[in-house]
């Protein structure tokens, strides 16, 4: 077995492997043979089973037209021979910020009405990201399903409650509709692979697949009921009145509007970050597929 340190040593290996198949057309056997040693014992090597030998190393890094220093160090030499999925490893983490510091930005420049349908529109394009994997598909689609109908019906509350009843019975409708679509979406986040069973496609079994992000996406999603069924409860604390209780008594609450007052800070971090955990899910997923593919393709050409 392989230290730690050599196991690192053999991932950089690894991909430089898949760097000569992408570019030079070797396949392990082509490369075991410039090496002067066995298919298998290459592949022993490969898998971490035992270590590489400090001579096969410098023949590798010689094949490889590098040094042996630049494959213990990794330096940028090594990584320009990389296979474009190790590169895009790399690269995910740049990627990711940048579309955070993209969802980020997008509350400093619009209103509170016009961000939930910038939101939907970017879970739109999500969907659209991931059209080649249905498990990370599904995760967006959820949260579509759901938030188009509360939009929709968040309509007449604007038209019709808000211009003609008070202040409590409007808070009351908007939080308690808002409650309703987090527990549907728990419910879906929850039963997403019953559902998908029950749709009988031929490629549900994709559904089944782990899916790294759903249990960040299922407690944010719990956050946004918390913040919801805590406004809705400040709301009631701060209307005692209104329920019968003597108006000397409940105006000692008549102040208590924390969550009131940053209710609409606290639901757009909450939805940026599933933004955000839905593109590093899609992302994570697409490389894992795509170096599946990889040694597959590498596979069947030993």
């Amino acid at each position: 077995m392989q230290s730690p340190e050599e196991y690192e040593i053999t991932e950089r290996v690894n991909a430089l492997v898949k760097g000569l198949k992408k570019r030079r057309g070797y396949t392990k056997k082509d490369i075991s043979q410039k090496l002067g040693i066995g298919l298998t014992t290459f592949n022993d090597y490969l898998n971490g089973v035992s270590s590489f030998k400090l001579g096969t190393l410098i023949k590798f890094a010689a094949l490889c037209k590098l040094t042996l220093p630049d494959i213990l160090d990794d330096t940028q030499e090594a990584k320009k021979l990389y296979s474009e999925d190790l590169a895009d490893r790399a690269n995910a983490g740049k990627n990711t910020l940048d579309f955070l510091v993209f969802v980020i930005l997008i509350p400093t420049v619009l209103g509170a009405f016009t961000i939930q349908w910038v939101f939907l529109a970017i879970l739109i394009l999500l969907l659209f990201y991931a059209r080649k994997d249905l498990n990370s598909q599904s995760l967006s689609l959820v949260y579509i399903v759901v938030m188009v109908p509360f939009y929709l019906m968040f309509i007449p509350i604007e038209e019709y409650i808000y211009p003609n009843y008070s202040g409590f019975i409007q808070n009351i409708a908007a939080f308690s509709l808002a409650i309703s679509s987090d527990l549907c979406l728990l419910y879906l986040l929850k039963n997403k692979m019953q559902l998908g069973i029950r749709l009988r496609k031929s490629n549900f079994s994709v559904l089944l697949e782990k899916n790294y992000i759903e249990g960040p996406l299922y407690g944010v999603t719990v956050g946004l009921l918390c913040v919801d069924l805590l406004a809705f409860l400040e709301n009631i604390i701060r209307h005692l009145d209104k329920l019968g209780i003597s108006k000397e008594f409940a105006k000692q609450f008549w102040k208590v509007r924390f969550i009131y007052d940053h209710f609409e800070y606290f639901k757009i971090f909450l939805m940026a970050l599933i933004l955000v955990l839905l593109f590093v899910g899609t992302r994570i997923r697409q490389r894992q597929h795509r170096l599946a593919m990889g040694e597959s393709r590498l596979g069947m050409n030993t």
